[in-house]
This record gives structure tokens, sequence and C-alpha cells, in this order.
């Protein structure tokens, strides 16, 4: 589904996404009241479960369908906070932290970046007053990371990341994604640091667990070629185009076709790449074509910003070249 298909449903309440939320709502509340009665499990594990499934579905479902669905359940964790009655208010609290974390993404998804930044703000109060302090890593490591997309300014990302960076970050997850966020935003910020922090990403990923690196698809795995993609991103940044290419080989080599977002990105950076050592048409070809060839269903935000900073690395005096206007229409079209 493209933006402005979206953006219609969005407008027109009485047939669209909005007007499912309240009946999913309902739905969910009274499945989860019945199912409690039987298993006597707490609330907060319920949402921790809940969670898992929305980061697992990220990559794969529709924006606009898992928007409706994180809408729904953020309407129901929100009763849950406020009845008062679970004893484990932190852990509803972590669990909206994630929630309102994941939704953010599906708006930054969607090319809504006022409705991120609102949703980032709701994730980052809600981590912190859980006081769980994985869950403040992981908002911050995704909102970081999620900065380029939603026109973050490079030094508030930073310090953002800077909140919770321990010197000795641990083998997981959150952390990887926190310094890869951490090294793209130097390198757009012309900080030479981020090769340096690149090379504690690349060690910290050989120390996490084997399930971890396992996972591809959800945004609590993180697989190697997380590892490829930021390196990717970064030395094109930096315009190291050897040490890009060499990232974006091994990352394409890892991609499968579960994850054709991400792919399209890294052939993005190498488009730019081919831009910056002056191949111009060579490279708006390439990223045209990878436009063209992209499922509209998975073609969001995140591939237009790419795509556009291929466009920004032409020189001025390169820009009427019909293979640059060719990009440059495809861009206005989306």
């Amino acid at each position: 589904m493209q933006r402005r298909e979206v953006l219609e449903l969005l407008r027109d309440v009485g047939a669209g996404l909005l007007a499912a939320v309240p009946v999913l709502a309902a739905a969910e509340t009274v499945r989860i009241g019945l199912h409690g009665v039987i298993s006597r499990r707490a609330r907060a594990d319920w949402w921790q479960q809940a969670i898992a499934d929305h980061a697992a579905t990220h990559y794969s479902t529709p924006p606009a369908e898992l928007l409706r669905d994180l809408l729904a359940d953020a309407a129901v964790l929100e009763r849950h906070i406020a009845d008062g009655v679970d004893a484990d208010r932190g852990g509803l609290l972590r669990a909206a932290g994630y929630l309102a974390g994941v939704t953010a993404l599906a708006w930054s998804n969607l090319g809504e970046r006022r409705q991120a930044h609102r949703w980032w703000q709701t994730a980052l109060d809600a981590a912190d007053q859980s006081g769980d302090r994985a869950a403040q890593v992981w908002v911050r490591a995704w909102a970081v990371t999620n900065g380029p997309n939603i026109g973050r300014q490079p030094k508030e990302s930073l310090a953002l990341a800077r909140q919770r960076l321990d010197e000795r970050p641990a083998p997981d997850s959150a952390s990887c994604v926190l310094l890869g966020g951490l090294a793209q935003t130097q390198a757009d910020l012309g900080d030479p640091a981020a090769v340096t922090t690149l090379r504690q990403l690349a060690e910290l990923t050989e120390r996490v667990p084997p399930e971890v690196a396992a996972d591809r698809v959800s945004l609590f795995g993180w697989p190697e070629v997380r590892l490829r993609y930021a390196q990717s991103y970064v030395h094109t940044v930096r315009r190291d185009t050897a040490a890009a290419y060499a990232a974006q080989d091994r990352a394409l080599e890892l991609y499968g076709p579960d994850l054709p977002r991400d792919r399209a990105k890294v052939l993005l950076h190498r488009s730019r790449c081919l831009v910056i050592e002056g191949d111009i048409t060579g490279g708006t070809v390439s990223a045209v074509e990878v436009l063209d060839d992209l499922d509209p269903t998975v073609r969001l935000e995140s591939v237009k910003v790419s795509a556009t900073a291929v466009l920004a690395a032409v020189p001025f005096d390169a820009r009427k070249l019909p293979a640059v206007t060719a990009l440059g229409e495809r861009l206005a079209a989306r």
C-alpha cells in the first residue's frame, strides 16, 4: 500500500484504518479478560508476548495493517495501566515503551514524521517511567536508528544515544542497534569516531547469543546482516567506497527474500557510491531500477530517504542529465 492510499484511509475514518481500532480493542479486551480468568497470568506477561509478536511481524506486515493492530493494542494497554488493578505497573509501562516504539516505526514507514516523533516521545517516557534499563536502551536504540527517516537532527540523535550508552555494552540486540545507530549518526555529523564505533559494533556482534544472531526478522534480533548494513551506511556517507562495497557485497549475500526493504536500501547505498565515484548516470539509473523493481508494499519511507541521498550526491552541474531527471521524477511521484 502506497503512502497516498494510506492517507486516504486515514482521512476516510468511516471506512478506514482508524474506524477498526475501537472494535479490535474491544475484542482484545474481552479475549484478555477471558483468558486471564482461565490462566491467571499477569497482564504484563500477556503484553510481553504481544510485543514479541509485533516485533516479529514488523518487516513482513504492511505498515497500515500493522498500525491498525498496534493502535488497537495501545487502547487496551492504556486501560490496563489506568485501572491500577495490576500490581506490575512497571511491567505494563515497559510494554508501553516497546509498543509505542514499534508504533513510531510504523508511522515512519508511512512517511508520517510528526506522528513518528510523537510516538517516540511516548515510548521514551514510558520506558523511563518503567525503570527497566533494557527497555530504555531498546527504545533509544531504535529512535536513533530511525532518526534519518523522520528528519531528526543528528545532534539530537547523538544526545539520545549517549543517554544510555554503556562503557561496556551488553551483548544483546538493543546495544547492537544503539551502537549501529550511533555510528550512522556520527557519520552523518562527519565525525571520524564512526569508524571506531563500527569496530566496537563488530566485536559486540560476535558476542551476541546464538538465538539473537539467528533472529533475522524480529526487532529483537541482531543477525550479521544488520552489522553489514551499518557498515555500508557509514562507509557510504564517509565516501569510503571500497569499504562500502565490501560491506554491501557481504550484506547482499546474506539478505533473503524476507527482507526486500533493507536489501533495496543497501543497493541504493551502492548507487550512491557510484555517483560519489563519478559514474552519475550509472548510479542514478541503478537507483531507478531499484525503485521500479521493489514491490509497492515495501517501497516505504526509509527506501525513499535512501534514494533521495543518491540524488543529493549528484553535483549541481549534472542535475539535468536524463538519468538524474528520471530519478527525481520517481521520487516526486512517491
